[in-house]
């Protein structure tokens, strides 16, 4: 599934299969799992709540969140900031062991993922450097919650999705969500991921149409959107992550091409699910593609062969005409 727009162009289609047996064909409306490009919802609403004074960003994770639910949690005293741009230090709750030990089929909630990451040692002092932390943006939701007396859930309603119009977006959702199955494990590349819940939590927990995703990121990144002030804080100040020309800001990413282009969003990758969704503000366009199988190759390609398209519908139709 593919949408673009910008440039005078705007077009969206879906091709393949929702469901290998029965084969049932790709529908564009369908709600997509779009892992971890949900950060960038949870991170407006943290900015927001930091805007209007209810989290200080400069503020350790402790002066929002217990001391007995961060109990062995290293990287317990980094600062909001540091743990939305993965600065933080905080172990991630992926890794090998929880991979195979977890019970997939069951919602992942901030408990579950604080429990597993309890005594084990910090990937770096607290704004040190980058490292990538899903269990982070779990301890933002917490602290979100603790400050406001409100779920992340509401918060996200009043705060991202009703200002944006978003009619077709959740959080949270009860697995399965939508009719698309995806497929493919680390350990079963033809597994049927459909019942999987892997799409719940702060980190991953958001289901939305493509054209509901493609409105968020008009909404915080492009000029005139209805949360641009939002957007514009969340790309303040980024630091560098892991690979080439590629920065962290506050729950989003920052990629800069080889001729300069700017693209900024997220990927999300949930099992049997892969997601790439990005703005273009210098073309006042987005880009958001899915795919319902593990092939990281063929989202890459998916994304720069829009990209490419894209470039040469603004080159010939500036984004200002």
């Amino acid at each position: 599934m593919l949408a673009v727009r910008g440039c005078g162009v705007d077009w969206s289609g879906a091709a393949g299969v929702a469901q290998r047996r029965p084969r049932v064909p790709m529908p564009l409306g369908a709600e997509l799992r779009i892992g971890s490009v949900g950060k960038i919802y949870v991170a407006a609403v943290v900015m927001h709540l930091a805007r209007t004074g209810a989290l200080n960003l400069d503020q350790p994770i402790s002066a929002y969140v217990n001391a007995h639910t961060l109990a062995g949690i290293a990287g317990g005293n980094a600062t909001l900031r540091q743990l939305l741009n993965h600065t933080g230090g905080v172990p991630d709750y992926y890794t090998p062991r929880t991979v195979r030990a977890w019970d997939w089929r069951q919602p992942i909630t901030a408990h579950r993922v604080l429990d597993a990451v309890r005594g084990l040692p910090a990937t770096n002092a607290p704004g040190v450097s980058y490292s990538y932390s899903n269990t982070g943006y779990h301890l933002l939701g917490l602290a979100a919650e603790q400050a406001t007396g409100q779920s992340l859930a509401a918060l996200l309603q009043s705060i991202i999705f009703d200002p944006s119009n978003l009619r077709a977006t959740t959080y949270h959702t009860t697995a399965p969500g939508g009719p698309i199955h995806g497929y493919g494990t680390p350990f079963n590349r033809n597994q049927d991921t459909w019942n999987l819940a892997e799409n719940t939590g702060a980190d991953s927990g958001i289901t939305a149409q493509i054209g509901d995703v493609q409105k968020m990121l008009e909404a915080l990144f492009l000029p005139g959107g209805a949360l641009a002030d939002i957007g514009t804080a969340m790309l303040a100040q980024p630091v560098a992550a892991d690979r080439e020309r590629r920065e962290a800001g506050y729950g989003v990413e920052i990629a800069t091409g080889r001729d300069g282009l700017r693209l900024v969003g997220h990927t999300g990758d949930v099992a049997g699910y892969l997601t790439f969704a990005y703005a273009a503000p210098s073309w006042n366009a987005t880009l958001v593609g899915h795919i319902n199988a593990a092939q990281p190759e063929a989202l890459s390609l998916m994304l720069r062969s829009s990209a490419d398209a894209l470039r040469a519908a603004c080159e010939q139709r500036p984004a200002s005409g």
